[in-house]
């Protein structure tokens, strides 16, 4: 019933003219998984897409079943597991020292001090991965070095990951997607999901596209940096993974140990107040998930609710009840396009609302409610919206059009407002622009009325003016 009322109002046309030509989704619903792809396309729920630095999450699930197998701690320091000639390659003299402090707990949570935020892939031969780390021909990033003390503070690093697939491959002498396999995608039965190469005989994949309309030069980019970026899977399969986790979070009989589980999505309080990444995941009083970015032109979300079993200290206890999203409950949506991620917010925003999930503030890994305009729902606007009817600071002038909402700006023909496919909390209205991208939300502050407009650079408060 969602996917048949989420179709209605996201279409293949909607995506289409948005730059975007399939968004795959994943809806997650008391523990039972259903799937589907919104395309003018034949992109199907067995089509696979690049996770991008999804991948991350799942590579920091395999880093917890590691864990829990003996192999090593997340308190393990990597230097000595590190080829000596991958590391001569990569550090530079005055600073060598340092990484006989990381550990693989600073790798996942993006610690460590080392650099280089993400990765653009190859559209030919993928370079070895000790080129990768120096920077050496033929890498396209530069060389990954110390920017900072390990421990010192939260900076974004693939090449941290990049240093953590080689300390696993060394501990486990394993390649790095024979670790995935066995660890995490066989286990799991994350049938369509690889880390590496696509099969040869692989046909079902979505091809990366600047627009709906124009592919990109290469189909995808190739990665050596696996652990980074180099997953493909499907929205069905991340959410395997999400369940899990989830699972994992109510005892020890689980994927992973209980107290693992617990600790991998606990927030690193260094910069917490910047970031919401705990081990591999970015973690809330809420959720757990991650996103993904990778050129050509993929962009994915995904997240799972933890029920409140981590990060208890956040927030106030009624602040915390009223953004509980419920248990074994999660989302994916996986797209093909640069434009992706603007309808992926707003797949977010409309799945939420028909699910009757609470509002939110922001989700996990830079994702908030204010830096996107919902999709418009064709329906009744009901009545209250007439309290907010005059004028508003700025230019802004809200009318009653035909018994309908309409909003100008200083002196244009006013556009109708239709309801928002987005959640809202109690007292709040909110309403799209026809046509535009813009929206209003209406409010009660201190019994008085106010209004946020969102447009696509930002959002502002508005006072009235009567």
């Amino acid at each position: 019933m969602t996917f048949e009322r989420l179709t209605k109002i996201v279409t293949a046309d909607t995506l289409h003219l948005a730059g975007v030509p399939s968004a795959s989704i994943g809806i997650l619903e008391d523990g039972k998984i259903s799937a589907k792809v919104i395309t003018k396309g034949v992109d199907n729920a067995e089509t696979l897409y690049q996770a991008c630095s999804i991948s991350k999450a799942i590579t920091a699930l395999a880093v917890g079943r590691l864990v829990d197998e003996g192999h090593f701690s997340y308190d393990t320091r990597v230097g000595q597991q590190i080829p000596r000639d991958v590391l001569a390659g990569m550090l530079e003299p005055s600073t060598a020292h340092l990484m006989d402090h990381v550990t693989v707990r600073m790798l996942l949570s993006h610690t460590s001090g080392l650099s280089q935020h993400g990765f653009p892939g190859y559209s030919g031969k993928t370079p070895h991965v000790a080129d990768i780390l120096s920077g050496n021909p033929p890498s396209n990033t530069p060389k990954v070095r110390f920017d900072s003390f390990p421990g010192a503070q939260f900076s974004y690093s693939g090449g941290g990951f990049t240093v953590l697939q080689v300390f696993l491959e060394q501990v486990l002498q394993r390649p790095f997607k024979d670790i995935m396999y066995e660890t995490v995608l066989e286990p799991l039965h994350m049938t369509r999901s690889t880390y590496g190469d696509l099969h040869p005989d692989e046909a079902n994949y979505a091809k990366a596209h600047l627009t709906a309309s124009v592919q990109a030069n290469v189909e995808y980019n190739k990665f050596t940096e696996l652990a980074a970026a180099g997953l493909w899977t499907t929205p069905t399969d991340l959410l395997k993974a999400i369940t899990a986790v989830q699972e994992s979070l109510l005892s020890d009989t689980g994927f992973l140990k209980l107290a693992t589980a617990k600790e991998m999505l606990t927030q690193v309080p260094r910069d917490s107040e910047l970031t919401d990444m705990a081990l591999g995941w970015g973690s809330d009083a809420s959720i757990f998930g991650h996103s993904g970015d990778n050129d050509p032109g993929y962009q994915c979300y995904v997240f799972g609710a933890h029920g409140g079993m981590v990060n208890e200290d956040l927030g106030t206890k009624g602040a915390r009840e009223r953004s509980m999203l419920p248990p074994r409950n999660g989302l994916a949506v996986m797209t093909n396009s640069v434009e992706g991620m603007k309808q992926i917010k707003k797949i977010v925003g409309a799945v939420f609302f028909l699910k009757q999930w609470p509002r939110f503030q922001s989700l996990v890994c830079q994702f908030g409610k204010a830096d996107f305009v919902p999709y418009g729902v064709q329906g009744e606007t009901g009545d209250e919206w007439r309290k907010w009817v005059g004028r508003w600071e700025g230019g802004w002038l809200l009318v009653d059009k035909h018994g309908r909402p309409s909003l100008t700006f200083e002196g244009f023909p006013p556009q109708s407002l239709v309801p928002a496919a987005m959640p809202l909390n109690d007292n709040e209205h909110m309403f799209v622009a026809d046509g535009l991208n813009g929206a209003v939300r209406m409010m009660l502050k201190s019994g008085k009325p106010v209004m946020e407009v969102t447009q696509g650079g930002g959002n502002k408060i508005l006072s009235p003016e009567w």
